[in-house]
């Protein structure tokens, strides 16, 4: 552990109060408020169990429960079961990876290495050297250690504090065990495989049953079971693993994460990715136990969540209810790995889920920029099932490789470009040659709306728009959705230009948590300094008024332009009542796209328009316009009409491309205090127009809308 002091513990009762939650969940139906009470009470009287079960499952009563007579031949038992990869065939996969991607095993080596010196870089850690003990109960970041109690009761929100406890989640998901694996396969050096039985060993010892951080979620107890049966195929044939007691202790570890997860389930009136992920780790660890009776239960148990919250957390075109693009990569990540999971084992998948599934990878396709970068739109942790490959954490093609085998899908594959290594590992040796038997030719993206999710994504020459009019998340209160109705990115002439700021942090400070997730943080207008939906409070981190619903939102697509036209009720709350509706239209003959904003109501208001550029971006006022340039290529801003009324500026801003990380980029702003009605257009193009020519392009791209 870190040599730091632990934090006294907390009363009996449980962990302080935290007053703006119990102000939330005072605003719950009264049939909610008894469920929680129930919830909370048995969570509480779980607290003898906790401290016993893990005492009384011993070697024998497990090999009982599996029905083997000891645990060398369990553990030979469990290591044929069907899983991704098999040891079996550990030589032909290492040659058929080599040969696919002969670049890929030096890096992998590497980052095993890093993990060998215990090197981490974490949520925007940056590389750092952990000690010879890994601290699994502090955030490294701060030095802020979690004390040894019962997890119901450990304040991890310390909202007063800079202190973030996803650092020991993160660690202690024990997701660079796949790292050590491949590292372990492709080189048989033993110290990777040495390294894993260290690791869990100490893990075991340090984080007793329903003991410390990491047992307070259920989520990451269910990612931690996922990342410890991967290191288990991979290791299972090593020296390092033959001892029989480190066999039986490893397994009932393993084992008692089941039970774990069944007992302290995240289930809510409205659940999320935190539910389908103890859904994920109940399947696999129902898989993995499968001989005994309770593991059976886990595996009907989490079949049943992952089968049902495919249909309810994601609308029928398959966009994610909470509104993030880094949160549908990885529920769409979930339930690919679980449903493959499943048919590897003999178990079906509903029609419906595997249809459902196929509409949430055409919603990776569309939002998919030509560079390959997803938006940076809502919340952001970088959060994953399980990490196979090497690719950018913001590029989701990896999930197109795999939904071009699994649905036959030409358009999917031309999308994916390649067989990702995170489809090989996931679908075996043969996923390559499996992938090149696609039929080539799909056609290209076009414009796509997906009005259930809220999302509107317009193609045309070298641009690619990224536009939300949805709601604001999680059933309308907030979760990882930000205020970004109307709000856009925008990809045009081989860059990205404007750009969403992501999300950064999440309780480590509720000032940044705050202003990234604010208006002030997207491409949209705001008035009189109002929120587009108001923030309950500021110790609120997840909720938002829901005031800004969408509305008459449109995609029109057409031979000169594509165009997408909405509105939402954000500032019709004010007195007089203010409306915003936003024509975007993608030009097909010329890499250009006008942006024109409609502000209706009475009365002079401050107006602000920001347009947050990518952090490559260098920009440069130039009389009225401004000249935006990235790696040599260039793009324009022009404000037409009602330009003469603004001011214009660039400004400094944040952009936040992974959790934890901020990095310095520029906000173009435009300022005024102005009579209402007023419409506002602006037009982004490769080249320089005269006034004439500017407005003449925006007057025809209006006309085809």
């Amino acid at each position: 552990m870190a040599d730091h002091p632990a934090q006294a513990a907390p009363p009996a009762g449980g962990p302080p109060v935290n007053v703006a939650r119990l102000r939330l969940v005072l605003r719950r139906s009264p049939r909610y408020l008894a469920w929680r009470a129930l919830d909370s009470a048995r969570r509480r009287s779980r607290r003898p169990w906790s401290y016993a079960y893990a005492r009384l499952l011993t070697d024998r009563s497990l090999l009982a429960s599996l029905g083997a007579r000891d645990v060398d031949t369990l553990w030979r038992v469990l290591s044929e079961q069907p899983f991704f990869i098999c040891a079996r065939a550990r030589a032909q996969t290492v040659a058929a990876f080599r040969g696919e991607y002969p670049d890929a095993a030096t890096r992998i080596v590497r980052q095993a290495d890093a993990v060998l010196r215990h090197e981490f870089d974490l949520l925007g850690s940056g590389p750092r050297p952990l000690g010879a003990r890994l601290p699994w109960h502090t955030d490294f970041k701060t030095g802020r250690e979690w004390p040894l109690v019962y997890c119901m009761d450990i304040a991890y929100d310390e909202l007063d504090r800079p202190t973030d406890v996803k650092v020991p989640w993160e660690l202690s998901r024990c997701q660079h065990f796949t790292r050590l694996g491949q590292a372990y396969w492709l080189t048989g050096d033993e110290r990777y495989a040495a390294e894993f039985v260290a690791e869990t060993s100490d893990w075991i010892d340090a984080n007793p049953l329903a003991r410390g951080v990491n047992w307070a979620c259920a989520m990451d107890v269910a990612l931690r079971a996922v990342s410890w049966i991967w290191g288990f195929y991979f290791f299972a044939e090593s020296a390092a693993c033959r001892d029989p007691r480190f066999r039986g202790r490893f397994l009932r570890a393993l084992y008692v994460h089941g039970e774990f997860i069944v007992k302290y389930l995240e289930k809510a009136d409205l659940n999320g990715n935190h539910y389908l992920c103890d859904g994920v780790g109940l399947v696999f660890l129902g898989c993995f136990f499968r001989r005994a009776r309770a593991a059976g239960r886990w595996l009907e148990l989490g079949r049943a969540i992952v089968e049902q919250e495919i249909l309810t957390q994601t609308t029928a075109d398959g966009v994610d209810f909470e509104v993030s693009t880094a949160y549908h990569r990885l529920v769409a990540e979930a339930f690919i790995t679980t449903y493959e999971l499943l048919r590897r084992s003999g178990e079906s998948v509903p029609a419906a889920c595997w249809d459902r599934l196929e509409r949430m990878c055409e919603f990776v396709q569309a939002y998919t920029k030509p560079d390959g970068r997803a938006p940076l739109v809502g919340d952001a942790d970088d959060g994953r099932i399980q990490i196979l490959g090497g690719q950018p954490v913001n590029d989701h093609r990896y999930l197109l490789s795999t939904a071009a085998i699994g649905f036959e899908r030409a358009d999917f594959k031309a999308s994916a470009g390649v067989c990702w290594e995170e489809t090989f590992w996931l679908l075996g040796a043969e996923a390559p040659a499996r992938f090149r038997r696609v039929a080539d030719g799909g056609a290209p993206p076009a414009s796509a709306a997906f009005p259930q999710g809220g999302f509107y994504i317009l193609r045309s020459r070298d641009a690619h728009l990224f536009v939300d009019c949805g709601e604001v998340g999680f059933g309308g209160r907030g979760g990882h959705g930000h205020n970004d109705i109307l709000s856009f990115e925008l990809f045009l002439n081989g860059f990205n230009v404007v750009t969403d700021c992501g999300a950064y942090l999440y309780t480590a400070s509720r000032e940044w948590r705050n202003r990234f997730r604010s208006t002030a943080f997207h491409n949209t207008v705001q008035v009189d300094g109002e929120e587009l939906n108001r923030f309950i409070e500021p110790d609120a981190l997840w909720q938002l008024h829901y005031d800004a619903r969408p509305a008459g939102a449109s995609l029109q697509t057409g031979p000169r332009a594509d165009c997408f036209r909405g509105a939402h009720r954000g500032y019709e709350r004010l007195s007089p009542p203010i409306s915003h509706t936003r024509l975007i239209a993608a030009d097909k003959a010329h890499p250009a796209v006008l942006i024109e904003d409609e502000i209706g109501g009475s009365g002079r208001h401050d107006l602000v328009w920001r347009f947050h550029l990518d952090p490559s971006v260098t920009a440069a006022i130039d009389r009225d316009d401004v000249r935006l340039v990235c790696n040599g290529r260039v793009v324009w801003f022009m404000p037409i009409a009602s330009g003469d009324a603004l001011s214009l500026s660039l400004e400094d801003g944040w952009v936040s491309p992974s959790y934890g990380v901020k990095v310095p980029a520029t906000v173009l702003v435009l300022r005024g205090t102005v009579p209402i009605p007023i419409t506002a257009s602006f037009l982004f193009a490769a080249e320089r127009l005269s006034r004439d020519e500017r407005a003449a392009a925006a007057s025809s791209l209006v006309a085809a809308c």
